[in-house]
């Protein structure tokens, strides 16, 4: 197994950003702003996302050379779904080519407005791509788990073993994001119980409306945070004392993880350049 090279700066604990490509012009002007935070954030790696059924997979390459070009180490989302083999290994080694400094091996999901049509996918697994980019690359490998199991998942327990079975061939373990301090720490203990010690770092993400949220969680398929069920929220009014308590939260869970040994911190920024530089500001 490579050894992850990713954990070898900042003494061991990384800062980490997710970010998308943009499709529109409004969008674009978004993530121009969200660049500049960037380079004076400077976060140890920033992961490109790859949409789904490689629906932004030009976008997504085009932004990959632009941030290595710009300095930053990327990891580059690969998924699963929508792709042959024969497509995976060409994009395993664009993205060597590109300069990534890893791959988020993911399953990956199908449009929102569809739940069918995995087309020419012949892996089905994201345990399964983690094997292909062993065999294909020395890129260092990073999975994603689910503190609050996956939504397709039919039980817990049979979801953590799946999750075992991925992190355990790679060399990071990233999380969706979580509300429950506790979904975390059960996660972590569940993987040590199956014997898997590879370092997995918490998600996060600084929700900026509570249309967003709700949004959000529904697709997770978790519940909202304590901070929104304890108002009556008027969906769209009263927006900055949210993103206020939505900051807050997810300060106190990063800083929770942090002083539980966690090895870093990864935000969902949403690509937000404010949410961005306001939560590695504070932490």
């Amino acid at each position: 197994m490579a050894k992850c090279n990713l954990l070898e700066q900042r003494a061991g604990c990384v800062r980490s950003v997710e970010v998308w490509p943009a499709r529109s012009d409004r969008q674009a002007e978004r993530l121009r702003e969200l660049i500049a935070v960037l380079q004076s954030v400077d976060p140890d790696f920033v992961t490109v996302t790859y949409g789904a059924m490689g629906s932004s997979r030009a976008r997504s390459l085009a932004l990959i050379e632009e941030l290595v070009a710009l300095g930053f180490d990327v990891v580059a989302h690969l998924a699963c779904l929508g792709n042959s083999r024969d497509e995976l290994v060409d994009l395993i080694h664009r993205y060597r080519s590109l300069g990534v400094c890893g791959v988020l091996a993911l399953r990956g999901d199908p449009p929102l407005e569809s739940t069918t049509g995995f087309g020419a996918s012949e892996l089905h697994h994201a345990s399964e791509l983690v094997e292909l980019i062993r065999q294909e690359s020395d890129l260092p490998v990073i999975v994603a788990l689910h503190p609050d199991g996956h939504p397709d998942s039919t039980d817990i327990a049979s979801d953590r073993n799946f999750a075992a079975e991925k992190l355990g061939n790679a060399d990071l373990g990233l999380t969706q994001f979580f509300f429950d301090y506790a979904s975390f720490v059960g996660l972590q203990s569940d993987m040590m119980a199956r014997g898997v010690a590879t370092p997995i770092v918490p998600g996060l993400m600084v929700p900026s409306s509570p249309k967003q949220l709700l949004r959000m969680t529904e697709i997770a398929g978790i519940q909202p945070p304590p901070y929104f069920a304890s108002a009556d929220w008027d969906l769209d009014n009263g927006l900055d004392r949210f993103r206020a308590l939505a900051l807050d939260g997810a300060l106190t869970l990063a800083r929770r993880a942090l002083e539980d040994g966690a090895r870093g911190v990864h935000l969902f920024s949403m690509n937000s350049a404010q949410v961005t530089a306001e939560f590695f500001a504070r932490l």
